[in-house]
């Protein structure tokens, strides 16, 4: 999943919470002003309840709450893969700053450079070469323009 695709399932997770907590706000407006209701008529021994209609809302209810407390775990997950793709490419841009700096203005072999960054020979090129692809693209840009 690459950040775009998780950026965008987080706004419409977001969007969902917030639709399932206006049902939740609905359902329970439903509920609770019954006690106040003045159509309703007295009977002996309290107020008149339909018990399976208040039944039914409160399954609602907790329907609901399952949905919105999995939406909220879904979110925190997405939250945290994003911060930790985040962190991993601030780890790499250095590494790539510094094996352009070894190779441009120290001239040390790859060999060398390979040892310093960690990495092996051949990736410390592919970077290398990524990076002049990147820069030549940019030019190109500029010289069309």
């Amino acid at each position: 999943m690459t950040l775009k695709e998780a950026n965008k399932e987080l706004k419409q997770l977001d969007n969902e919470y917030t639709y399932w907590l206006n049902e939740k706000e609905l359902l329970e407006s439903l509920v609770i002003p019954q006690a106040v209701d003045t159509t309703k008529e007295k009977v002996e021994g309290g107020r008149r309840v339909d018990r399976m209609l208040k039944y039914v809302e409160t399954e609602d209810i907790k329907q609901i709450n399952a949905t919105l407390d999995y939406i909220f775990k879904r979110r925190k997950n997405l939250m945290e893969y994003i911060d930790r793709e985040l962190r991993i490419i601030g780890e790499y841009e250095p590494l790539e700053r510094k094996i352009i700096l070894l190779r441009n203005e120290k001239h040390m072999k790859w060999d060398e450079i390979a040892i310093i960054v960690g990495y092996c020979k051949r990736q410390c090129q592919r970077i290398y070469d990524k990076y002049y692809q990147r820069t030549t693209k940019r030019r190109s840009r500029k010289d069309v323009t």
